[in-house]
């Protein structure tokens, strides 16, 4: 029955002959324009070319059968169905008249809707499939965290408070009056040897004593090229094993210590830059 509009969402049990009951599945249709946009797929037809007679006739053929099962028909469905039989009256009857001009298509009122219509429809699958494939993620609410800070209070003679300040200035003047200094040093370009500092490195390592790098490197007396160089140094002599670092905590004092067994070391280290 009416095997051209079958679909399935609901379902309605209705007694036969031949069998106890049978079940026919007719779409629930959100609008008229759903039931128009599924038959225009469903026959395969360009939007903008609508067999109005064919479209016409399916449609009053789905709200037949909806009358036929007695299920209540919306009054839009009504309407589009009255609106669908004067276009196709309009398109069946001859033009009594001639026209110059070549007279509007009687559809594309219809066409325009259908259109506007096939646009939401697109976007509202976009949002259904999103809604989907969001609602199984979830996620973590910030948490409060409480602002808990400790209050300790440091105990400072107005003579350290004092020597501090004074060192503050120093450095800041030093920093200031030392511009000459290094412009000089950058247009100089100068040169710090990695050999040669490996060597120095090695010569206080030999004295078998640990060495503080902040003291041997300071950054008031050196530059920063020299401490950087140094550093190197400091690497290169842990790797070929004649010593070994320790740091008791991130950003920390690195000390280094010679080691005990000695291996031997490469005489281009020790050579003389030239």
């Amino acid at each position: 029955m009416h095997d051209n509009i079958q679909r399935g969402r609901l379902e309605v049990k209705v007694k036969s002959a031949l069998t106890n009951a049978c079940t026919l599945k007719l779409e629930n249709f959100e609008g008229p324009f759903d039931l128009l946009f599924y038959l225009i797929e469903k026959n395969q037809i360009d939007i903008y070319d609508i067999p109005v007679v064919v479209i016409t006739d399916q449609y009053l053929d789905y709200l037949n059968a909806m009358q036929e099962l007695d299920l209540e028909i919306a009054s839009e469905f009504l309407v589009m169905a009255s609106t669908l039989l004067h276009i196709k009256s309009r398109m069946l009857l001859p033009e009594r008249e001639p026209v110059e001009e070549e007279a509007a298509d009687p559809r594309e009122e219809l066409i325009i809707k259908l259109l506007e219509y096939k646009k939401y429809k697109e976007y509202s699958k976009v949002l259904s499939e999103r809604e989907e494939k969001w609602s199984k993620v979830h996620y973590k609410l910030p948490e409060a965290i409480p602002e808990t800070f400790a209050e300790n209070e440091i105990e400072v003679s107005p003579v350290i408070l004092r020597s501090c300040f004074l060192e503050v200035l120093k450095r800041y003047r030093d920093k200031m009056t030392d511009v000459s200094k290094k412009m000089k040093r950058i247009l100089d370009h100068e040169k710090v040897s990695l050999r040669a500092k490996i060597r120095e490195l090695l010569g206080l390592l030999k004295k078998g004593i640990k060495i503080c790098f902040s003291k041997v490197y300071n950054t008031r007396k050196k530059s920063r090229l020299e401490v950087a160089t140094g550093f190197l140094a400091v690497l290169e002599v842990v790797k070929i094993g004649y010593a070994t670092v320790e740091q008791h905590a991130d950003f920390g004092e690195i000390y280094v210590t010679p080691c005990d067994k000695k291996k031997n070391i490469d005489p281009m280290i020790l050579a003389e830059d030239d």
